[in-house]
C-alpha cells in the first residue's frame, strides 16, 4: 500500500510527500491518502489502521527522543508492525540474544576495566624477600627491622633470594601462630642480625581486625596473561557481594540509606577522582558490573524482564500477547522513575545536609 501524506498546501504537500519521516516534516502531517496497488481505493477500515500505524510510530518516536538514561527501544517491541526487520518478527533466539546484549556489554566493560587496574595496580607477588618499607608503631619496627633488610631466614626455616623464597616467606608469617613470636634473621650492612617479633592484632577503620608485623615487600603487578585469568575470578567475587547486598536490602532493609542516584552517583565519581586514576578505574568497574547484573534482574521493564518472557514464550511455542507484555513493562517503568525520583531526593538531601 503506498502512503501519501499532505499538508494545507499544494507546496507542502509536495515537500511532505518527499520528505516524509525526516527532520521537521516528521510531524507536520494532516492527513493521509492511500491507494492499493492495483488502484483499487482502500476501504475505510484499512485506512484507519494506517493512521494508527503512522499515529504509533510518531509515538514511539517521541519516545526514543527522550534521554532515558541507557532506555533502548526496539521497533515492534512492544506492538506488532508489519516490518521484516522489527522486534516482534524475529524468532525467540535472535530476540533472547538481542535482550542480552545490554547487560553483557556491562559485563564486558567491567571485564575491560578490571584487566587494567590488575596490570597497573594489583599486586600479583612479591619478587624477593627484600623489606621493601616497615609500617611505624608496628611489630616488625619496634622490633627494630628497618627497609632495606633482606630476609634470609624466618623460623628456622631458610629463605631464598628470590620469588619463590619471598612466596614461602610469605606464607611463613600467614600460618604462624599469632601468639608466637617469629625469629627473622636479616642481612644489613654485610651484617647478620636477628629479630624477634610477635604479630599483634590491628583493627582498621571498618572494625575488622588482622594480626600483622608491619612490613610491606616489594610486589609486581599482573602480566596480561595473569590478568585475563584473574579478571573474571575478581568479578565472580564482586558478583557474590553485590547479591548478598541486594538480599540483605530486600529482605532486611539493609542500606536503604545508603542508596545513591545519578546525583550521588556524579557526587561520588567527583570524590574518587581525587584519589586518582585507580579508584576512577574502580568506580566504572562497580558502576558497570552493578549495571549488568541488576539489568540481568526478572524484573519488568528491565532486560532480565524481557528475557523471562522470552523463556515464556519458548515454552509455550506462543508470544504472549504484545499489548499484555508492553502493559507490565510500562507498569514496571513507572516504579522504577519512582524509586529513581526517591533516591534523587535522598541524594540532595544528603548535598543540602552536608
Amino acid at each position: 500500500m503506498l502512503e501519501i501524506v499532505f499538508s494545507e498546501s499544494a507546496c507542502g504537500a509536495l515537500k511532505l510527500a518527499q520528505r516524509y519521516g525526516e527532520g521537521r516534516y516528521r510531524g507536520g502531517a494532516i492527513g493521509v491518502i492511500a491507494r492499493n496497488e492495483d488502484g483499487s481505493e482502500p476501504s475505510q477500515e484499512e485506512l484507519d489502521k494506517l493512521r494508527r500505524e503512522a499515529e504509533e510510530r510518531e509515538r514511539r518516536a517521541w519516545e526514543r527522543a527522550v534521554p532515558l538514561g541507557g532506555y533502548c527501544s526496539f521497533l515492534g517491541e512492544n506492538e506488532n508492525v508489519d516490518d521484516p526487520r522489527a522486534m516482534n518478527r524475529q524468532p525467540v533466539w535472535r530476540r533472547f540474544l538481542t535482550s542480552l546484549a545490554g547487560p553483557m556489554m556491562n559485563f564486558i566493560f567491567a571485564f575491560i576495566v578490571c584487566v587494567v587496574m590488575l596490570m597497573g595496580y594489583f599486586t600479583a607477588g612479591v619478587v624477593s624477600p627484600t623489606v621493601e618499607s616497615v609500617y611505624a608503631d608496628y611489630p616488625a619496627a619496634q622490633a627494630g627491622m628497618q627497609a632495606g633488610d633482606v630476609i634470609v631466614e624466618a623460623g628456622g626455616v631458610p629463605i631464598e633470594f628470590s620469588e619463590d623464597g619471598a612466596n614461602l616467606l610469605r606464607a611463613l608469617i600467614a600460618a604462624s601462630p599469632v601468639d608466637e613470636p617469629i625469629d627473622f634473621t636479616v642481612e644489613r650492612d654485610g651484617e647478620r642480625l636477628t629479630f624477634s617479633v610477635a604479630p599483634a592484632a590491628m583493627t582498621d577503620e571498618t572494625g575488622a581486625t588482622a594480626y600483622m608485623i608491619g612490613i610491606v615487600f616489594p610486589g609486581r603487578t599482573y602480566n596480561f596473561g595473569e590478568a585475563l585469568a584473574e579478571a573474571p575470578r575478581l568479578m565472580v567475587d564482586f558478583v557474590k557481594m553485590m547479591l548478598d547486598a541486594l538480599k540483605n536490602l530486600v529482605f532486611h532493609g539493609q542500606g536503604v540509606n545508603d542508596m545513591a542516584g545519578p546525583v550521588g552517583i556524579i557526587s561520588v565519581v567527583s570524590e574518587v577522582a581525587r584519589e586518582g586514576f585507580y579508584m576512577v578505574l574502580y568506580i566504572l568497574f562497580i558502576i558497570s558490573l552493578n549495571l549488568g547484573l541488576m539489568n540481568l534482574l526478572p524484573l519488568p521493564a528491565l532486560d532480565g524482564g524481557r528475557l523471562v518472557f522470552l523463556i515464556v514464550e519458548a515454552i509455550r511455542r506462543k508470544p504472549v500477547p504484545p499489548e499484555k507484555e508492553g502493559m507490565v513493562h510500562g507498569i514496571g517503568m513507572l516504579l522504577l522513575f519512582g524509586l529513581i525520583i526517591v533516591v534523587t531526593w535522598q541524594d540532595i538531601a544528603r548535598l543540602i545536609a552536608g
